[in-house]
């Protein structure tokens, strides 16, 4: 006798890793669970289409609504998300593959905003550095354009008399 298992299939989950990828950082909330706890995480889309998505998602175990009570765009989510869960480690609520976090909400908000806020600084700087970089890799080729630009017209005789007449 022959085993029909078929996998149920299930909605693309986004890489817990995301290092150097733009995109969001979330909280969402489920009525379905007690007041003051919340799921963060990162996508590269927006965190309202996360919380639709996991509304669809007929396995997830929590019963409820989700619904995104904040988001935040970054240069890093990958980054962003490990820092600021370093952050509330001591928050963390449930099983391991499920970010719920035990906060206040205001605060919470307030401390992934400062840390999304350095991290886009440090993206910056390093976006100028290497613009910098770049520039003095170029900086021969461009002297080298400026004194092509730099057009001195040909000496005295026969092909100097030629050249006035044809820029007259």
């Amino acid at each position: 006798m022959t085993s029909s298992y078929r996998p149920q299939r299930t909605l693309p989950r986004e890489p817990q890793f995301m290092h150097g990828t733009p995109g969001t950082i979330y909280i969402l909330q489920n009525d379905g669970l007690r007041q003051g706890l919340y799921k963060i995480g990162a996508t590269r889309r927006s965190g309202v289409s996360k919380a639709m998505e996991l509304n669809r998602d007929h396995q997830e175990l929590i019963p409820g609504v989700y619904e995104c009570v904040f988001e935040l765009h970054t240069k890093d989510c990958g980054q962003a998300l490990d820092d600021i869960l370093k952050q509330f480690q001591q928050q963390r609520r449930g099983k391991k593959n499920q970010e719920f976090y035990e906060l206040n909400l205001d605060d919470a908000a307030e401390k992934i905003a400062n840390i999304i806020a350095t991290i886009n600084r440090q993206g910056i700087m390093r976006q100028q550095q290497a613009t910098l970089s770049m520039m003095r890799h170029l900086e021969p080729d461009v002297i080298a354009e400026k004194q092509a630009q730099e057009f001195s017209p040909p000496p005295a005789g026969l092909f100097r008399k030629a050249f006035d007449w044809v820029a007259s």
